[in-house]
């Protein structure tokens, strides 16, 4: 029946498309469910436990990634290779490829992953050639979201691309290997050919011992790393990206990392206690930052263990986001482990990273004390969704928080929203009856919900009912998180377990939600769930604002 009803809401989903004359629509989104087909099937072949085996092909200086690469795999049961150099068989399962540009011959497009490590500020990387591999490969793993925007201007983009910041890798089943100090400072990588590397290099050797260091990699690169009391990193280009690989390394390591700074550095809260950033483009800067970071070096040894910690908990969370994306963990798996979140709050911004416009604008508008959130992927877009709020509900309760909000990256805030929302959560807080769920807007309304109290307060209507249908601005409170927490996201049916219908069903439930509405949803952006765009919402969530002042007009006459 299930697959019956996913049918059926497919042909409905494409008569609509017919409908409004949107053919053009209707071609890409027959190309997706093609695509979608043609994948599954390799899908199939790479589900944990099917005795699979990847490779992992990288170049010497990309061996740190492929090898925090093959531990997840492995803490998955996922058998995997790394291999350094060129293949001339590809005899593996599967591939996850990193730097492909440096490989002259690639595994096929079905059976491989481009990771993708270039810095879109250099175009030099960017060939036709390239950017085809890119398009033709099963997926894209993208670290950056300056560089997730760029590709999607080239057409390589959600939902082929997946958002994986790099992380620690912090083997704990290896002992600690303690070396003797040798270096102040470690610089390793390609300074012959950057004259603005060269200057600051020659400006911190005047002052500090420093080892330059190319064309060293793997364990001798550990080696020496490990005699300094902290690298330098200096960028190549002016107005770089963050060079995380090289940062992650370092630190997982144990050694602190002196970094030139970059106008994307905010989007690695978790490099916080192991990173010391200095002002891009300024030697004088540098040698202050050094000189402060000489003189507490010893600080680190208690900040940086944790950073370290926190970076790797991050990539394997987003590592298994994009294996449950693929579909080789089933959807549960991310769900019965922490998530990562940027700082603890009791409100999130749900995004997809990848979906890079509206995570831009949620971004600009990202009320204060909001975080945001990584949305969990599914094959199954709904699903996904869902399970993300399965798993910040899970977080809530972990935390012992008596509410949670959660507003979706297509929100529409009012432009004094910080006012409306104290005094909402002031009013949800002092009302004397139980309340389950705020709704900042409802984009339908069940035939059978029934208005159940009304109250004006502080020249705002507050109407409780007892079912909804939107999740894009909700406040939860205890009881709807506990049954957040046990959605089940191994039951398909998109008719009666998506989010927002699986909360409609629960019984005695207490919704409240205010006339007028206080959120809007944006016309111009694409549903990541269906594939059309939102302004099908608009007369969807206005008939249901008129049908609530209906009832409340019913309500208001029968209590007088």
């Amino acid at each position: 029946m299930p697959r019956l009803n996913n049918h059926f809401r497919q042909l409905t989903n494409a008569l609509r498309y017919l409908a409004r004359g949107d053919l053009p629509g209707l071609v890409n989104r027959l190309k997706w469910y093609g695509r979608e087909y043609s994948n599954a099937k390799v899908r199939k072949r790479l589900i944990s436990g099917s005795g699979a085996v990847w490779g992992i092909l990288c170049t010497p200086h990309t061996l740190f990634v492929a090898q925090a690469i093959s531990a997840r795999l492995a803490s998955h049961g996922i058998g995997s290779e790394i291999i350094t150099g060129q293949l001339k068989r590809f005899d593996h399962d599967f591939y996850i490829v990193l730097c492909a540009q440096m490989f002259k011959q690639l595994p096929p497009g079905n059976r491989r992953v481009i990771f993708q490590l270039e810095q879109s500020v250099s175009s030099r990387w960017f060939t036709d050639k390239y950017i085809r591999d890119l398009e033709e490969s099963f997926a894209v793993l993208e670290y950056s979201l300056t560089n997730i925007e760029f590709l999607a201007k080239k057409g390589v983009r959600y939902p082929h691309v997946h958002y994986l910041p790099i992380g620690a890798y912090v083997d704990e089943g290896a002992p600690g290997i303690q070396a003797e100090k040798k270096y102040d400072f470690v610089f390793y990588g390609d300074s012959l050919s950057s004259e603005r590397r060269r200057s600051f290099l020659q400006e911190l050797q005047s002052r500090y011992t420093v080892r330059i260091c190319k064309d060293v990699f793997g364990e001798e690169m550990h080696g020496i790393i490990r005699e300094a009391k902290a690298v330098i990193n200096i960028h190549y280009y002016e107005g770089a990206l963050l060079e995380t690989p090289r940062l992650c390394e370092c630190i997982s390591l144990g050694v602190p990392v002196l970094s030139e700074g970059t106008a994307d550095q905010g989007e690695y809260p978790e490099l916080d206690g192991a990173v010391k950033f200095f002002e891009q483009g300024s030697i004088e800067a540098m040698m202050s930052a050094a000189d402060e970071m000489m003189r507490n070096i010893r600080s680190f040894d208690s900040t940086l263990p944790a950073a370290a910690a926190t970076s790797a908990d991050r990539f394997a969370f987003m590592f298994d986001r994009f294996l449950v994306a693929l579909g080789v963990l089933p959807a549960n798996a991310i769900l019965e482990k922490p998530i990562y979140v940027a700082e603890g709050s009791s409100f999130f911004a749900l995004s997809l990273p990848e979906t890079i416009d509206r995570r831009r604008a949620i971004t600009r508008i990202r009320p204060d004390g909001c975080v945001i959130f990584d949305g969990i992927r599914n094959t199954r877009g709904w699903v996904g969704c869902a399970s993300s709020f399965n798993a910040l509900s899970r977080y809530a309760l972990d935390k012992h928080l008596d509410k949670l909000t959660v507003i979706e990256d297509d929100v529409i805030l009012p432009p004094d929203f910080d006012k409306v929302f104290e005094e909402v959560i002031d009013y949800l807080d002092n009302r004397e009856s139980r309340w389950d769920i705020f709704s900042g807007l409802m984009a339908d309304i069940h035939p059978s919900a029934r208005v159940l109290s009304v109250e004006d307060v502080a020249g705002r209507t507050y109407v409780t009912m007892d079912k909804m249908t939107s999740t894009v601005f909700n406040i939860y409170g205890k009881r709807a998180l506990e049954l957040l927490s046990i959605w089940n996201p191994l039951d398909t049916d998109a008719v009666t377990n998506t989010i927002d219908r699986y909360l409609e069903r629960q019984k005695d439930l207490r919704i409240v939600v205010t006339l007028p509405f206080i959120a809007g949803h944006k016309e111009e952006m694409t549903s990541t769930l269906w594939g059309f765009e939102n302004g099908r919402y608009t007369p969807m969530i206005a008939e249901a604002e008129r049908k609530i002042e209906a009832l409340v007009q019913e309500w208001r006459r029968k209590k007088r």
